[in-house]
């Protein structure tokens, strides 16, 4: 880790015009995608964890703790995250465990697959600016959302039961609630934003001391730069293949969203452990999807086939693995 901090300090000294470009360009990221596109979901999650929201039902609860280990308390961060993007799936998360509708352990499985994409980015970067094609990019997104899904069946084991703690709060009134869910929204983009401006500034000084020029192609090149920074990656792509490349990074979100995601779930205590893992098995279900989609060979369709069935049978499998242990400690 020092080694590392010693040689991004020599670069910023080194290149202080390029880290410079690059964080004038991460701000102008920030200022015309990334607030405009999370700040309303920010505000809304806030303000729907705020609010006494009807308790889901057994019926509910079972199903969610068969398919995916965890309540249906977790819904909503699902759908937050599958519409808001990253990194509003882990904000959900985060509000949902401080409320107490999630357990910690509940919590922590949760954020492994409730972290994901929201369809502005593959219709209007993707779909527009990459691929040409605004349904490719929608297209993409359903395959992502699938993936998310899949991850969350093949995750293992489950959520332990635990009783979950009660935060007292008085009932919330209209007039600080919108204000207190507003102020909390933009701490949290402040964080969000500052991560986005640091990595396009490493980026910038990378690509100026020609590292990324060491790189086969320019296909290996998207796919390094969207490991760190998503959309510095995601528009480098082009031509055959960019379907299964954006996929898969939409689906690993790279390390600037997880960073954020980790600013986020470290303030409420939580520890999610197999979150990179998961995240990397999210962006490879996604991009063997992609393959069996848009260019459809018998290894991809077989991949593919095979892969969803394994998600589909994990419930099972892990229901049978409980129960062979239950007995085995009788």
């Amino acid at each position: 880790m020092l080694l590392v901090l010693l040689l991004a300090a020599a670069g910023l000294l080194l290149a202080p015009q390029a880290a410079a470009s690059g964080a004038l360009q991460g701000l102008r990221a920030c200022g015309t995608r990334v607030i405009p596109a999370l700040l309303p979901f920010f505000v809304v999650s806030r303000m729907l964890t705020a609010l006494p929201l009807p308790t889901p039902g057994r019926r509910a609860d079972r199903l969610f703790r068969a398919l995916f280990g965890v309540r249906a308390a977790c819904l909503p961060a699902l759908l937050t995250g599958l519409l808001g993007g990253y990194p509003a799936g882990a904000a959900a998360v985060t509000e949902l465990y401080r409320a107490g509708a999630l357990s910690k352990a509940e919590a922590e499985r949760t954020l492994c697959f409730c972290n994901n994409s929201g369809p502005g980015f593959f219709a209007g970067l993707i779909g527009a600016a990459v691929l040409g094609d605004v349904r490719r990019g929608l297209i993409l997104y359903g395959l992502h959302a699938l993936s998310a899904l899949l991850t969350g069946l093949l995750l293992p084991g489950s959520a332990p039961p635990a009783a979950l703690r009660t935060a007292r709060r008085e009932k919330p009134q209209l007039p600080s609630l919108v204000p207190e869910a507003v102020q909390g929204s933009c701490a949290a983009l402040l964080q969000v934003s500052g991560l986005i401006v640091f990595f396009s500034s490493m980026l910038a000084v990378l690509r100026a001391a020609g590292l990324t020029a060491l790189l086969p192609n320019r296909l290996a090149e998207a796919l390094a730069c969207g490991a760190l920074e998503l959309s510095s990656g995601i528009l480098l792509l082009s031509g055959p293949g960019a379907e299964a490349a954006c996929a898969l990074l939409m689906g690993w979100g790279g390390l600037c969203v997880h960073f954020q995601a980790m600013s986020l779930w470290q303030a409420a205590g939580l520890r999610p452990h197999g979150y990179f893992s998961a995240k990397l098995l999210h962006g490879l279900l996604s991009a063997v999807l992609a393959l069996a989609c848009f260019a459809p060979s018998p290894a991809a369709l077989l991949s593919a086939g095979a892969l969803t069935a394994c998600a589909l049978l994990a419930p099972l499998l892990r229901k049978i693995w409980a129960g062979n242990l239950r007995r085995a400690a009788v």
